[in-house]
């Protein structure tokens, strides 16, 4: 802990002490870690603690290390945001999806967020299987006219675009592994390796379909009804595959080892702060190039719709397979920042204007869609130091 981020301990520490079982907090500033937290328990027992290189499943974070790897691509000229798509992959241009542009695929415009295809363990596994299934996928929406989650199939959209182009053919688990994990040591996995020391991993501590109603925070009220409606967008999208008792079922030894890199990341604090860093603070380790740097910090057109989500039924700025500061969520100080939340709680993304790379994770799964209280907090608190800070200098 720095000096000057106490007050980012304190909120941390009372969140364990009250409302958490488990969590970690890893924050970057200027290139210099400044706050480091973990603590709790790593599963319902509470008799494993939580340690510094803990790791747990971080669901829709898994999309920032996604946009990353496709960052890391463009930057080496595999493709660029601006390249049309059917260029990169000609099977997709069906029902005008091959219109839209690389970038806009992996802002979530493409329109493939529910498949008609029924997924389950053995057929998410298979990669090459389900870029079938969203090449031939007709959109939800007319490709280009929203941007709206894409909950699994944003993962097989950025697997296959790197693998067509990349001179080794690997795919998204393995270029991510090779090109972003590797190069600054960070212990995030998009398919866990099977030699994993399984005694790192916290379980999670989920919630069920009707904890969306009885302890209802933040989510609309179309969301939540839209999740008892089996033919609304919003639960064909995020309950396929169909999980009857909520989102903690990904937590398990057949998911875990599936490159899964919209839904099934798992990683530390210490990790996800440390490829963010490289964002915060140039880029250079991954060689991320000036022009990729602007359009990351600059971030993807809107669509027509604007920010509005037909999926969650909110407004969100997804932008290369990130999200941005936008409308009621500014995460961040500057519109430079990008990242990701998860639902339940867990969020990373840098903030290259202020150089501040972050990451909270957590094994106990609120029902916020976003914001969090106890990340918010956390998050909060850091944004004060870091103002008071700058006033003593």
């Amino acid at each position: 802990m720095a000096p000057g981020f106490e007050k980012v301990r304190d909120v941390f520490a009372r969140h364990i002490e009250t409302d958490t079982l488990g969590a970690a907090c890893t924050i970057y500033h200027r290139g210099e870690c400044v706050v480091d937290l973990y603590g709790g328990w790593k599963d319902k027992t509470r008799t494993r603690p939580w340690e510094h290189d803990t790791i747990v499943l971080v669901y829709s974070v898994s999309k920032g290390l996604s946009g990353a790897a496709c960052a890391v691509a463009a930057s080496k000229g595999l493709f660029s945001y601006d390249e049309n798509v059917g260029d990169v992959w000609p099977e997709f241009d069906v029902y005008g999806k091959g219109k839209l542009t690389v970038g806009q695929v992996l802002s979530e415009q493409s329109g493939v967020a529910a498949l008609d295809l029924k997924l389950n363990n053995a057929r998410m596994a298979d990669s090459e299987f389900c870029a079938l299934a969203v090449e031939q996928q007709k959109p939800n929406w007319k490709p280009g006219q929203y941007s709206g989650n894409h909950p699994y199939s944003l993962s097989w959209l950025a697997c296959e675009l790197i693998s067509r182009r990349d001179p080794r053919e690997r795919h998204l688990e393995r270029f991510f592994a090779e090109e972003v994990a590797a190069p600054v040591g960070a212990d995030a996995f998009l398919g866990l390796p099977k030699d994993f020391d399984r005694d790192r991993i916290a379980r999670i501590d989920g919630f069920g379909m009707f904890d969306l109603v009885f302890r209802h925070t933040n989510m609309s009220w179309a969301l939540v009804t839209s999740m008892f409606w089996p033919w609304s967008l919003s639960f064909r999208a995020l309950n396929n595959p169909l999980f009857l008792k909520g989102p903690a079922e990904l937590d398990e030894e057949q998911w875990w080892r599936i490159e899964q890199g919209a839904a099934g990341g798992m990683a530390s604090a210490p990790a996800l702060a440390k490829i963010y860093n490289v964002f915060a603070t140039g880029g250079e380790t991954y060689g991320i190039t000036q022009e990729v740097a602007d359009q990351l910090a600059r971030g993807a057109d809107l669509p027509p719709g604007g920010l509005w989500d037909p999926v969650l039924h909110t407004d969100l700025h997804y932008s290369y397979g990130f999200e941005k500061p936008s409308g009621g969520w500014e995460f961040a100080r500057t519109p430079s920042a990008f990242g990701t939340f998860a639902i339940g709680g867990s969020m990373a993304f840098a903030d290259p204007d202020d150089e501040v790379a972050y990451a909270w994770i957590t094994n106990q799964l609120g029902t916020w869609l976003r914001d969090d209280p106890r990340e918010k907090d956390v998050r909060e608190a850091f944004y004060q130091c870091l103002v008071e800070n700058a006033r003593c200098q």
